[in-house]
């Protein structure tokens, strides 16, 4: 039985586990939907509907199964760092595909359903890293999927217009998976970096001040002017840099889940 002051000590980590759960399953949402977008009518929700709440049972059996491991097993707390780094590298280096292009290929519905669970099982992988990065308590961890089912299902559809009023939110949610991911790989090899003693409110606070500079950054046209050389003569080569390895290790994976693309 989980006590009153217990939430009341890990309100931090209880705030910023739903942020970043809301944000990464609309990110999962609007690529899940991509898959189905190709049927007609009332197949298109009812697709929808089916394999989200397929992926959601299957993740909370991967939940069960894989966060004790990650929690555990240094190796599975290095690879699942490395990953993270990998996503949001990834994202800012790669080329986007143009609006409007249409999939060539056309599933029916019983293969779109299938497609629907297999590829939002797959993109759970980031969610159940991150709430294993931000804390190491078995019942916080938990209540990840528990935001990610009722949180997303009553704020689901505005999160998702406010994505798309805001594009800009796309990247700081890139930004929060690279974040985390160093966050993860700082506490599992140094005990000697900052950023590895950072406490609950701290790690909320930084989390609140990525996708406030983000939308300040997207706002302002002047600072982007300044900052674009920058970004594109020392951070984005940065990137590629890191990302062509970690690419080559992780090429199974987004193999597999660039069929959301």
């Amino acid at each position: 039985m989980i006590e009153w002051y217990e939430i009341q000590e890990q309100w931090p980590t209880l705030t910023a586990m739903a942020i970043i759960e809301v944000l990464l399953s609309v990110d999962n949402m609007m690529a899940v939907s991509a898959v189905a977008a190709h049927l007609p009518g009332k197949q298109r929700p009812l697709a929808l509907g089916i394999g989200t709440l397929g992926a959601y049972i299957l993740r909370v059996v991967a939940l069960l199964v894989t966060a004790p491991l990650i929690s555990m097993s240094f190796a599975a707390k290095i690879v699942g760092s490395l990953y993270m780094i990998h996503l949001m590298a990834s994202h800012f280096t790669r080329p986007h595909t143009p609006e409007g292009s249409v999939r060539e290929e056309q599933w029916g519905f019983a293969k779109t359903v299938l497609m629907v669970l297999f590829v939002d099982f797959l993109l759970t992988t980031d969610n159940i890293i991150a709430a294993v990065s931000m804390s190491k308590t078995v019942w916080v961890v938990c209540s990840s999927v528990l935001f990610g089912v009722v949180l997303v299902g009553f704020l689901g559809r505005y999160t998702v217009r406010v994505v798309r009023r805001f594009p800009v939110l796309s990247d700081s949610i890139y930004v929060l998976i690279g974040w985390i991911g160093l966050l993860l790989m700082a506490e599992t090899t140094t005990k000697s970096l900052q950023i590895a003693h950072l406490t609950d409110i701290q790690k909320l606070l930084v989390l609140v001040e990525i996708i406030l500079v983000t939308l300040i950054y997207d706002a302002m046209p002047s600072l982007q002017r300044l900052l674009n050389p920058l970004l594109k003569g020392a951070v984005l080569p940065l990137l590629r840099a890191i990302n062509y390895p970690l690419s080559i290790l992780f090429w199974p994976i987004r193999k597999l889940t660039a069929l959301a693309d």
